[in-house]
Formats: structure tokens, sequence, C-alpha cells
């Protein structure tokens, strides 16, 4: 397991699965246990001097029942713990290892983890009881699958909002903060899925004049590639638009079965394009040739891809 860095054994994190809000009370549910909390969100960062759990356990509050709202992980014993009260964080009975709480931060990058804790506290708690391996009998298949839905539903339009932001040849559909509860999905995306189609269209025309001026196999390949891109695109937005009218589970399996397979596509055919257009011979063509600027663009919304689907990838594997 990895350390953010040699002299510290622990991390800091906002928010807490264990932190919850009902009724504009705020609660405590640490070990299965219902405690009514002051909280006091503060920024964990304050704490960025500390490097071990010792130095964590010298900002316990003063008081039995002060939240921060914050946690740490500890790498030394693989374990998560509340910094207000230096408890080991535990769910359905269970500690919360160290490293199933860094696969839910790795999975909620895509949504801003500055948020209010309140926020990130559902995710991580929504994650773990949902796709981490040590609780992943606490739910029965189906509700575990429809929360997969859930979470992908969500963050298919998370995605879409950031590849328009970083993609050259796009125009911005929005703001994560414009995804609200009951957004009529497919309004939101239509924006995102015809400059989808005019990509497809773009590719597709610039291949035809490569291959009229007689240019070179691999850059022909290059190109058909980021059309087949676009391609996967519209068909993964397509599929997880369907998967909202879906209620029977093994339809609902099923069709998240292919939604996995259109991410690895998407995976394949992105990492194929982001090695190209790195190596030196696409750099040298693209210095002569303008209309690959947008292909020499497209090197930041290959990673930001890589990372988003391979995400996706992950929690679809687990279905």
């Amino acid at each position: 397991m990895m350390k953010d860095d040699s002299e510290s054994s622990i991390k800091l994190v906002r928010g807490c699965p264990c932190f919850k809000v009902f009724d504009g009370e705020t609660l405590c549910v640490n070990n299965d246990e219902v405690l009514e909390v002051d909280t006091i969100e503060i920024d964990p960062t304050i704490f960025s001097l500390n490097k071990s759990r010792e130095d964590m356990e010298k900002e316990r509050a003063d008081e039995d029942n002060v939240c921060y709202a914050s946690i740490y992980v500890n790498f030394e014993d693989n374990r998560v713990y509340c910094i207000s009260q230096g408890w080991k964080l535990r769910i359905h009975g269970r500690d919360v290892p160290a490293q199933d709480l860094l696969d839910a931060l790795q999975f909620l990058s895509t949504k801003d983890m500055t948020a209010s804790a309140e926020i990130c506290s559902e995710c991580l708690y929504k994650f773990l009881l949902t796709l981490a391996d040590t609780f992943a009998d606490t739910m029965s298949k189906s509700e575990k699958a429809a929360e997969i839905k859930r979470y992908v539903d969500k963050f298919s339009l998370m995605i879409a909002v950031k590849h328009s932001q970083v993609d050259s040849l796009m125009r911005p559909i929005g703001e994560e903060d414009d995804i609200q509860e009951g957004i009529d999905h497919f309004a939101f995306l239509r924006k995102y899925l015809v400059q989808l189609l005019e990509q497809q269209q773009y590719w597709m025309d610039l291949e035809k004049s490569l291959i009229e001026e007689g240019a070179e196999e691999w850059l022909i390949d290059l190109v058909r590639n980021r059309e087949l891109l676009a391609r996967y695109e519209f068909q993964f937005y397509s599929q997880t638009l369907q998967l909202r009218e879906v209620y029977d589970f093994n339809i609902l399996v099923k069709m998240l079965s292919y939604i996995l397979k259109t991410a690895d596509e998407i995976l394949r055919v992105n990492k194929e394009i982001h090695n190209e257009i790195r190596s030196s011979r696409f750099a040298e063509k693209a210095k002569k040739d303008k209309r690959l600027e947008a292909l020499a663009a497209y090197a930041e919304k290959s990673r930001i891809v890589e990372h988003n689907f391979g995400n996706i990838f992950q929690i679809l594997i687990k279905v």
C-alpha cells in the first residue's frame, strides 16, 4: 500500500462514512451505534503537519460528542480512524480497511472531494457498502446492482461534463453543479451526444482525405481510432440512458455487462491513441499539418478518459 510520502504513515480525508445527517440532525453511526454529535466541519489539511497516528491522537476533541467530519487512514495497521474522537471506524461489526477507503477515494475523485463533508461522507459510505470487498455480503445482489446502476447513472453525467471541458473540438455542456436530483438526463446529455456525432464525421472526413493523399497507414489508423473512440463514447452514453428504464434484475445485470464491454473498448482505443500521439513520428507530422492539431491536443483528455473510464470499469467488473 502506497503512502502519501516517505515521512508520513497517515492520509487525511475530508468526510467520514460514519457521519450522517438525518432530518437536520448530525449523527455518528460508527460501530452500528447512533450518537448525536455537534459537528465542527474542519478542513483536514489543518492537521497536515502530523505524520503518524500518535501525532493525530493529540488532536482529539475535549468533548466526547464533537465531530470534525474528517478521518485519517493509518497505513501501519491498514485501518481508518476518526480525528476528533480517535475511534477506529467500524461498519456492520467490521473494521474499515484502509485500502477499501483508498479505493473509494480513487473512484470518487471524479467528484471534487473538497465538497462539503456531508456529501463526501454519503459517497464514501455508499461505496464501502456497495463495492468494497470487506462488506460484499451486507447487500443482496439486486441491491448491489441497483446501487451500481445509480453510480453509473450519476457519474456518466459527471464524466460527460469533464470531457466536454477538455476536448478542443467541443463546447462545454455545463458544470457538475448543474447535475441536480431529477434532472432530465437525455436533455442534459443531448449537446454532448450531438458533438460526439459531429466528431465522428470530422474524423471520417479527415480519414478519407488522408487516404486520397496516400498518407502512411499508421496515421490513417490513428485518425480511424479517434473516430472509433467517439463512436464508442456515443454508444456508452446511449447504453447508460437505456439503463435508467431497466428495473428487472436479470436484464439490469445484462445491460451492465454491455456497458462494461463498451468501457473496456474505450480504454483500449484510448490507450492506442495516447501512445501514438506521444510518438516522435506523430510529433513530426503534427508540426507540418495543422489538421492534426486536434489530435495533438487530445493528450489531456486521453488521461482523463483513462482515469474516469478506468473507474467505471473497476466498478462494473464487481457485478
